[in-house]
Formats: C-alpha cells, structure tokens, sequence
C-alpha cells in the first residue's frame, strides 16, 4: 500500500473512533432546536406504537383498515424520521432532506395502499400525491389541507436536495467537517417539524375513532405536537 494512502488511512480511522456529536449540545440555542425536534419526533413514536405494534390499543383496527401494508409503510415513516434526526445532527443535510422527502412518501402510502395499490408502483411523486388525494383518507377536510402542505414542504426539500442555489449548498469538502450545525440544520429541523405536525394532525383529524383508543398519557403526548389551531380542528372544536 502507498505510503500517503497508509498514513491517510491511519488518520481516518483515528476520526471514526474520536466522532462525536456531543459538542453539538454545548449551544443552547442547538439544544432549543433539538428539544422541538424531540416533541415531535416522540409523538410520532407513540403514534406508530399505538397503530403498529402488538401491544397497541388500536393496532388490530388499524391492520385492517390499512392492512400489512400500511403497518409496513407506517414504520417506515419511523424509520426515515430517524434516519433524518441522526443526519441532521451530524451536518448531513442533502441527506437530511432526502429522508424527510421519503418519509412524506412512505406517510401517503401507508394510508393510500389499499385503496390505491398502484400508488406503491408509481416512481414519479406527482403521481403519488395525486393517488393519495383520491383516498378516503386524504379526501376529508383535513386530508385535503394536509396533502396541500405536505407538497409545498416536499418542494422546499427539494431545494435543498437539488442544490437550486448558494442558499442550498453546504460547504463540507471533508469527512472531517462533520459533524457541523449550520443556519441549514435548523431550516430544516423547521421542516421536519412541520412534517411530523401534519402526519400527527392528518392522522388524528381524520381517524379520530382509533385517536380515541389510545392511552391517556400518549394522547398527552401526541397533542402536545400539534399547534392550538391543528388540535382544534383535529379535535372538532371549530366545526
């Protein structure tokens, strides 16, 4: 092996086993950010264990309103979320973006698939947004305004996720860049909470009869992560 590719590797691999993210944490204002993420990425949590899991008051309703299907996609909502918290924190915004673009993808899916099986073959997203506005799901009140919103963010993503401009572009020309916190980071917490208020507030404004199943503490927790005007509307208070 060459020399210079020998002492290079030795150097990467001296930062892979001293990578940390805890510095991050050290700016309050870092925290401020992360602690919003936090509200909402754990009332999504609870959301999925209460539809998804076994254990789950609404679980069996669930599977068979939307089936095996939607259970599978719904986690997958889950799992992008956190696959976008871990880049985000380390400075990986395209990727951050890229995530919170496919978890927007995998939430229509999980309500749309049995009514619009097509929808899981479709690779062009214009045609998933527009199977998922013929559902029952999306065909409320609240399903229209949130498959509205949920475009609006998916095109702000794809800003970043294309580079459109210097306002987009990141600047890391090294691994030893990362991790890194940025004006970029939290434009895009922003938009990673706005996602999860409207999964939450589609969720519970248009399947009110499984939102009402759920234990006492988590409904706690997954109305904290709406706004005051999302609950209302969730709840019917306005209607």
């Amino acid at each position: 092996m060459n020399i210079t590719v020998r002492q290079d590797f030795s150097e990467f691999l001296k930062f892979i086993k001293t990578l940390s993210i805890e510095t991050i944490t050290h700016d309050d204002k870092n925290l401020a950010e992360i602690r919003k993420a936090h509200v909402q990425f754990l009332a999504l949590l609870t959301t999925a264990g209460e539809l998804v899991f076994p254990s789950g008051a609404a679980q069996a309703q669930f599977a068979e309103d939307y089936t095996e299907i939607g259970q599978k996609y719904l986690g997958e909502v889950v799992s992008d979320s956190s696959e976008f918290i871990m880049c985000v924190l380390l400075g990986l915004c395209r990727s951050s973006g890229g995530t919170l673009r496919s978890a927007i993808e995998s939430y229509l899916k999980a309500f749309s698939a049995k009514e619009q099986p097509l929808i899981l073959q479709r690779t062009s997203v214009p045609d998933v947004f527009n199977d998922a506005a013929g559902v029952k799901f999306f065909s409320s009140g609240v399903g229209r305004s949130v498959i509205a919103d949920l475009k609006g963010i998916y095109g702000d993503l794809n800003a970043y996720v294309h580079t459109v401009s210097d306002n987009h572009m990141f600047g890391a020309i090294a691994i030893g860049s990362f991790p890194r916190w940025s004006d970029k980071n939290v434009q895009l917490i922003a938009l990673f909470i706005r996602t999860v208020r409207l999964f939450i507030y589609g969720f519970v404004g248009t399947r009110r009869d499984l939102y009402d199943r759920f234990d006492h503490r988590n409904k706690v927790i997954v109305n904290r992560a709406m706004t005051r005007v999302q609950r209302r509307s969730a709840m019917g208070v306005d209607e």
